[in-house]
């Protein structure tokens, strides 16, 4: 699922909106599959040449062309080519907005003096997904969608009903190692906030997910770590076949399967774990890390399997659809400082244990750092809020309690 919020108070009554996708598994017929096949190569066509009209306008005649110059030659081209009209204008508008995406993250990058990375032409294999900008053109009825160019309806796996009451705004057609998905992007009503006052918390980490301020801990699913002798194997197998080769198709799809299973693994220990936080506690505290050097350190194989950005993106989303409170705080010395006398203790990484010489507080380093985030957060035991200037993220908070 993802996120997205917008929030209207007005004579003291809640609306709040929340964008939720829904993920359901594609079960389409042979034809059908041949149809999917057929529409994602026909956008990664029209990608590549809007990249191509896009940087040859800009370097010939100085002309920017945008989303909706583009949009403009679309319907244009469309009125003229029975094949680029067999399509809906909605899912190829998709493909324009996915490469004004590109455009605009890379002068975001610029700006910021990061690595730019302009957009680049799509290979096959490398374009894996087409949308609809909009839910218009197709329609979702009894498990199955309809839309212009794909013969039939498709039969959608829909494990979990969608609520009557959520508006779907657009739609993602994705293809991995295991076949075809599709993402419906929903608005929804969120809870209230509310009036509890569990509080807690949560310092990440690498030997556990997650410690708690109240002495709770979420064990590290480890899941790479687990699975690392299965891919070594398949990897190997890979390795052995030669380029261009049938077997070497089937061993690469083998282990794109093997991180995809991976992948699930992961995302559905990181919803339970976040739920259970968000179903817990009414508060919850986290800090606001940077995950980027820790990445490139010598923790970034632990760092990235624990995946803590998603996790606490997942506590975000949850938090707020389920009307509790999430802070985040700054991230600077919460495991350096005293959680009961706030004195700076200097600790080496290796050091798993604090000892204050000046209170003779001793408790496990992780915990010690969980305290003085909740601490930080304006919602410890009569101490004082962080101050303004950006360590408050959000007004939404989430908790966990023991272990899963």
């Amino acid at each position: 699922m993802s996120f997205a919020r917008r929030q209207i108070k007005e004579n003291n009554t809640w609306d709040a909106r929340v964008i939720l996708t829904y993920r359901f598994r594609i079960l389409p017929s042979k034809r059908q599959h041949r149809a999917l096949e057929r529409i994602l190569e026909t956008q990664r066509q029209l990608y590549n040449a809007a990249l191509e009209e896009r940087i040859d306008a800009f370097r010939k005649a100085g002309v920017t062309r945008t989303f909706f110059d583009q949009c403009k030659a679309l319907t244009e081209w469309r009125k003229s080519d029975d094949e680029a009209s067999s399509l809906p204008v909605r899912l190829q508008r998709g493909t324009l907005k996915r490469l004004d995406e590109a455009y605009r993250g890379f002068f975001r990058r610029l700006r910021a003096k990061k690595k730019a990375g302009f957009p680049r032409f799509r290979g096959r294999g490398w374009f894996n997904s087409f949308c609809f900008q909009s839910f218009s053109g197709i329609s979702l009825q009894n498990g199955r969608m309809r839309f212009k160019g794909m013969p039939g309806s498709l039969r959608i796996h829909a494990h979990r009903p969608i609520p009557s009451q959520n508006e779907i705004r657009r739609c993602i057609f994705r293809r991995d190692a295991r076949g075809w998905y599709v993402s419906l992007a929903t608005r929804v009503l969120s809870a209230a906030p509310r009036s509890g006052d569990r509080r807690v918390g949560i310092d990440v980490g690498v030997r556990t997910l997650a410690v708690l301020s109240d002495g709770g801990f979420v064990p590290s699913l480890r899941a790479a770590r687990r699975a690392a002798r299965r891919l070594r194997v398949l990897q190997r197998a890979l390795a052995r076949t030669a380029k261009g080769s049938r077997g070497r198709r089937i061993a690469r799809n083998a282990v794109a399967r093997g991180h995809a299973a991976i992948a699930r693994q992961r995302a559905n220990y990181l919803h339970q774990a976040s739920a259970r936080m968000v179903r817990d506690y009414d508060v919850i505290a986290v800090e606001r890390m940077r995950i980027e050097p820790l990445a490139r350190s010598f923790l970034a194989k632990d760092v990235l399997d624990g995946s803590w950005r998603t996790f606490i993106s997942m506590l975000r989303y949850k938090a707020e659809k389920a009307g509790a409170r999430m802070i985040e705080v700054d991230s600077r010395n919460t495991s350096q400082d005293c959680s009961a006398c706030s004195r700076r203790v200097p600790k080496r990484l290796g050091d798993r244990y604090h000892r204050c010489s000046y209170c003779g507080l001793q408790i496990d380093r992780d915990l010690n750092a969980a305290r003085n985030i909740l601490n930080r957060a304006g919602v410890g035991p009569g101490l004082r809020n962080v101050a303004d200037g950006g360590m408050r993220a959000g007004e939404n908070l989430v908790s966990a309690r023991s272990a899963l």
